[in-house]
């Protein structure tokens, strides 16, 4: 497993500059499958300063982008060891109404996800905003029973499906804030969902959990996953008193009807 500071790292970053999410990958190499050209924008990315831009030719049959990690000094490729984690964490904006599949490559075997673009899935639309998505691992899909988390060689790949042509379409993305993480994560650096909000972050003395859902239970724990608090709400908004906690990084897990949302707080 990664490790920082001594500690074993609930994130692994890809792609981010979300200071939230541990250290990883400083490079990506991009590789042209078919009708991209890559740009990386400085306005509006979905968090930090830059994102990743896919302009469509508008002319190829299909569409196919492949990032490929990089070494520390981006001198040549590597594969990555994401095996310690589970979801798998992306920003997406698009209004390409296309059927695509998110792919990794590991161990020479491609696992894959499909996302149809109309139909929310993971809370994602075409309506050309940003939207997260937190995607388990067990949602990919294998080639072969030889696909390995341990050995990624493509940790991004966006391909059109095999439906059809797709020249002539509309089908520009852009894509940020791309990471792994052990536990399911709420959908911005806020961390607000449709049914979920937690605030401040971050926070001084007492931390507000809103929800317009039942919520079966509360957990707080320390860095190193020392649990600190264990609540069982009895209403809509919550308030959490830290004020007997030490400064730092505090992990909360909300369960909410059965599934766990995991978000990093700060107490100052």
């Amino acid at each position: 497993m990664l490790c920082m500071g001594g500690y074993a790292q609930d994130t692994f970053a890809i792609y981010t500059e979300d200071t939230n999410v541990d250290s990883g990958l400083e490079h990506l190499r991009f590789s042209n499958g078919q009708g991209f050209a890559l740009t990386e924008p400085t306005t509006a990315p979905y968090e930090g300063n830059e994102n990743y831009m896919l302009t469509f030719n508008g002319t190829s049959s299909y569409f196919h982008a492949i990032f490929i990690p990089r070494n520390a000094t981006d001198t040549s490729d590597m594969a990555i060891d994401i095996s310690a984690y589970s979801y798998y964490n992306v920003s997406l904006k698009t209004t390409s109404s296309t059927p695509f599949y998110i792919r990794m490559r590991g161990n020479g075997i491609t696992a894959k996800v499909a996302i149809d673009p109309t139909n929310n899935v993971y809370g994602f639309t075409n309506d050309g905003q940003w939207h997260f998505m937190s995607i388990p691992f067990t949602d990919f899909i294998a080639e072969a029973s030889s696909f390995s988390l341990a050995n990624i060689t493509e940790i991004f790949v966006l391909r059109s499906n095999a439906s059809g042509s797709v020249a002539g379409v509309t089908n520009d993305f852009e894509f940020d804030n791309l990471y792994v993480s052990t536990t399911q994560i709420l959908d911005n650096a806020q961390f607000k969902s449709e049914d979920l909000t937690i605030y401040p972050n971050p926070t001084t003395n007492v931390l507000n959990i809103n929800t317009n859902k039942q919520v079966d239970a509360i957990e707080i724990f320390d860095i190193v996953g020392k649990k600190i608090t264990n609540i069982t709400p009895t209403d809509n908004l919550t308030q959490v008193q830290l004020s007997h906690l030490e400064k730092g990084m505090y992990i909360v897990k909300v369960t909410v009807n059965g599934t766990t949302l995991t978000s990093k707080i700060l107490k100052k």
